[in-house]
């Protein structure tokens, strides 16, 4: 009796996960796709006051399995009290079994900022102002390997226009011979991209790792006007923490570098410290140079209702080539924000994050997803 009582269990216990099996390799007519979109005020140190509109669209293909993760479209748009305006739209789009990954960025900036010159041992009175106009298409197309690990290509194609450079604080008149990439033109090249991505969701994810290494090479036989090449490399891990709601407390932590290879890489090309993403609480762009290592993690708990928070510091350097790395020249930057969940089930937030970094600046964010 204890053995085909024990036969039923193993018989029941496999007709489920084989049933399980199946399902994930089904065409999913359960999901429902989601669009989110609000106007905003909000207020960062590169842009002042700014105004604009947040929209999300989270979905999945219409051949896509139970398996398949969702796709999702972000679309920002702003302009801001800086004379500053951005259009950008970014995609991440799984087909069926995740055979084929998407992803790319289509932009459009006019974008005056804050200018320091090269390197990690710039002053705040080296600031200038640079203006400047692009139009800029990015796009990967990465074929499965296996599960969760693609291997493909990328296109890139920017264009620079209108470029400016004001004087410097002290009254020294601009230079703009100084500024790398000056004459504007475009930047044109080709790719490859390697991915490994056992995250749970993209915008928000709570388990798994992202590895990302991606070579590329701008040169004249693509159409560009600058000659460089680009290797990043982005490590990303989470931690589920909790002990009742899963989700509820998500530990994660992000290696980044970017290295730029080329006498002529253009201003805007460089590695750039700061911004909404990494070195929050620093402006972006005040520290930039051919080569930056940066490290950041981040704690985020869910509080009640839709609401939760986030604390998160970082760290990052900048440097010209491997003899002139500065082991003193590293930054610090940290700060907390709030969530707000707008999608249950696939646990899309607005974020809002403030930021405080080295030699006392700040920053204020509002975007969607998390910021890695």
């Amino acid at each position: 009796m204890r053995l085909f009582f024990r036969l039923c269990l193993l018989h029941l216990f496999i007709s489920v996960i084989t049933c399980h099996a199946q399902n994930l390799n089904e065409r999913d007519t359960v999901y429902k796709h989601q669009i989110t979109a609000f106007p905003y005020p909000a207020y960062a140190q590169e842009t002042s006051w700014e105004f604009g509109v947040l929209s999300v669209f989270q979905f999945k293909m219409p051949d896509a399995t139970f398996g398949t993760r969702p796709s999702n479209a972000t679309f920002i748009g702003f302009y801001t009290l800086e004379n500053q305006l951005r259009l950008k739209l970014e995609h991440t789009i799984f087909t069926k079994n995740e055979d084929w990954l998407l992803e790319g960025t289509w932009e459009h900036s006019r974008y005056p900022e804050k200018y320091y010159g090269v390197g990690s041992n710039t002053s705040n009175e080296d600031e200038q102002l640079v203006d400047w106009s692009k139009i800029d298409f990015r796009q990967q197309i990465l074929k499965k390997l296996k599960e969760k690990m693609f291997l493909g290509l990328q296109l890139r194609y920017a264009n620079y226009w209108d470029i400016s450079l004001g004087p410097k604080k002290d009254g020294t008149p601009a230079d703009i011979t100084t500024l790398p990439g000056y004459e504007g033109g475009s930047v044109s090249g080709l790719g490859t991209t390697y991915k490994w991505d056992t995250r749970d969701l993209v915008l928000s994810p709570k388990e798994g790792f992202f590895i990302e290494g991606r070579f590329e090479v701008y040169n004249s036989i693509f159409g560009s006007d600058y000659n460089f090449n680009v290797l990043t490399l982005d490590l990303r891990k989470y931690f589920d923490l909790s002990r009742e709601k899963e989700g509820a407390s998500v530990l994660a932590f992000q290696g980044l570098t970017k290295q730029t290879f080329g006498d002529n890489t253009p201003f805007r090309e460089m590695a750039l410290m700061g911004g909404l993403n990494m070195m929050r609480g620093v402006y972006e762009g005040r520290w930039r140079d051919q080569k930056m290592v940066a490290l950041q993690s981040e704690f985020r708990q869910h509080l009640f209702w839709r609401i939760g928070m986030t604390a998160f510091v970082g760290t990052a350097n900048v440097f010209s080539t491997y003899e002139n790395f500065d082991s003193q020249g590293f930054k610090f930057a940290g700060g907390g924000g709030l969530r707000f969940l707008i999608n249950k089930k696939d646990k899309a937030s607005i974020r809002v994050d403030y930021g405080i970094g080295s030699e006392k600046s700040s920053g204020l964010y509002l975007t969607f997803g998390e910021a890695f």
